[in-house]
């Protein structure tokens, strides 16, 4: 409430084969309103530019609020494109002194080393999944597959996951077991139930929705505690119209100042 202006948004994802074509695997368009007077202050086609900044931003909460500040935490990256450049950006911002390791089926290479040059850190390549995840206090999963990239019996007690890959009914990149052992948290249940990691668990029947241990807002704002202990934690990751419109209306508010 209170805000100057809202944002209409309309994202076409998950053309990857445009790729081939040289062009961007999803499009965008993000409609700024003045909020007061109805009018149209800028129409943007950010071609998931900003989709992917709100979605980095989205996991650096997520960090800040289920993992411990520590000197000696390592943070996986399992997948290496533009989202997970993201992610580590807005990693730094809460939690600047991490290790990172990364491994994809393809740029974790120039990931890591893209990285450890912009961001100052240490950036190293694994092997395998498994290699990533038993090194890793927290994982960042953000891929294009159907296929679950990890196992629970691979991780580190008090390992946070946060899971951005799934945005349509095809994908499910955590485990079931693994959902079902975490303290769970969505960005939006009503959203993750349907196109996110939530909704593999509920259709096989081993989830229910009373089992979400809450929404991102509700850590945030204080109503549910985040990391209390060495539990296994998972936040999933969807895209809310909050922040666009959070993110419209910054991007419009620099876009004016020039």
């Amino acid at each position: 409430m209170g805000a100057k202006t809202f944002t209409v948004k309309l994202a076409c994802v998950s053309f990857y084969k445009n790729l081939d074509k040289g062009l961007p695997p999803g499009s965008g368009v993000f409609v700024v309103v003045d909020a007061v007077t109805g009018a149209p202050l800028a129409v943007m086609q950010e071609n998931r530019y900003m989709t992917d900044l709100r979605t980095g931003a989205a996991g650096a909460v997520s960090l800040k609020y289920t993992t411990k500040e520590t000197d000696d935490l390592t943070i996986g990256f399992i997948g290496c494109g533009a989202i997970a450049r993201n992610m580590a950006r807005a990693a730094k911002a809460v939690r600047p002194n991490f290790k990172g390791v990364a491994y994809g089926l393809a740029g974790a290479e120039q990931f890591c080393d893209d990285m450890s040059a912009e961001l100052g850190l240490e950036f190293t390549v694994a092997d395998s999944s498994e290699s990533l995840c038993k090194q890793s206090n927290a994982i960042f999963t953000q891929t294009t597959g159907s296929n679950t990239v990890l196992e629970w019996g691979w991780l580190q007690p008090g390992t946070t996951i946060i899971a951005s890959g799934s945005d349509q009914p095809t994908k499910q990149e955590i485990p079931n077991d693994v959902l079902k052992a975490s303290k769970y948290i969505s960005d939006l249940t009503k959203q993750t139930s349907k196109v996110g990691e939530l909704r593999g668990p509920l259709q096989a029947g081993v989830m229910t929705e009373a089992d979400v241990y809450a929404e991102l807002g509700e850590v945030v704002n204080g109503t549910k505690p985040g990391r209390e202990g060495d539990e296994l934690i998972v936040v999933d990751l969807t895209g809310t119209g909050a922040q666009d419109a959070a993110i419209g209306q910054v991007a419009w508010e620099k876009l004016s100042s020039l």
